[in-house]
């Protein structure tokens, strides 16, 4: 759909989880190969003055999902925590906005906010990062190493299109292709869990550059 005056905007939000931003070509660094996210924020909305609340996942995530501050919304740690807490229900989101309004919403990828699921604040199609594991046993693969535990190791038996992170994108790209046929206007949002350690990179991306080249 091609907005106009009457007709709202179609919305694709990528959240990647730690990824710094200078971290990409079209914000400036010397180094980093990134084409298609830099043709999307030349083409899109490159947020180039959005901070971070607060460097924990879960309280981050819930400020980007009400606009508030987390002293305000009640979420100060991660689940599992004395401090960890869901969006306080007097609170609105954004998504349950653009829901009012008429959107078709998607969520691909990492949800932090326990308790809840993306189709609690207003979206129509979820998919979990955890169904990466379902479908990678459907395609014959065997799971993941675990020797490391969390922070994992080289995953020996995928190529990257069968890493989580392609598994991820082709998700999104059903749910723009579906989001396509239908008449409303439509947010997508997908929060790949990368470059959030343990993120370890595969080949051939994982020699593309020298490590002591690369500035901190």
């Amino acid at each position: 759909m091609t907005p106009t005056v009457s007709t709202p905007p179609n919305i694709l939000l990528i959240h990647a989880d730690q990824h710094r931003y200078d971290c990409v070509g079209c914000n400036g660094h010397p180094l980093l190969q990134t084409p298609h996210l830099d043709w999307l924020a030349a083409e899109g909305v490159n947020f180039t003055h959005t901070f971070c609340p607060i460097p924990l996942c879960a309280p981050s995530r819930t400020s980007l999902l009400t606009g508030v501050w987390p002293v305000q919304h009640g979420c100060i740690a991660n689940a599992g925590t004395e401090a960890g807490a869901t969006v306080r229900p007097q609170l609105a989101t954004f998504s349950q906005t653009l829901h009012q309004a008429g959107y078709a919403l998607s969520y691909v990828g990492k949800w932090h906010e326990a308790g809840h699921t993306p189709l609690d604040y207003g979206f129509d199609h979820y998919v979990p990062e955890r169904d990466y594991v379902a479908w990678r046993k459907e395609q014959g693969l065997p799971p993941r190493p675990q020797q490391n535990r969390w922070f994992g190791e080289t995953d020996p038996y995928i190529t990257p299109a069968q890493s989580r992170l392609a598994w991820g994108a082709q998700r999104v790209i059903d749910a723009l292709d579906a989001a396509a046929t239908q008449p409303q206007p439509f947010f997508i949002r997908w929060d790949p869990g990368e470059p959030h350690l343990p993120n370890v990179v595969p080949e051939p991306y994982a020699s593309l550059y020298a490590p002591d080249q690369i500035a901190p």
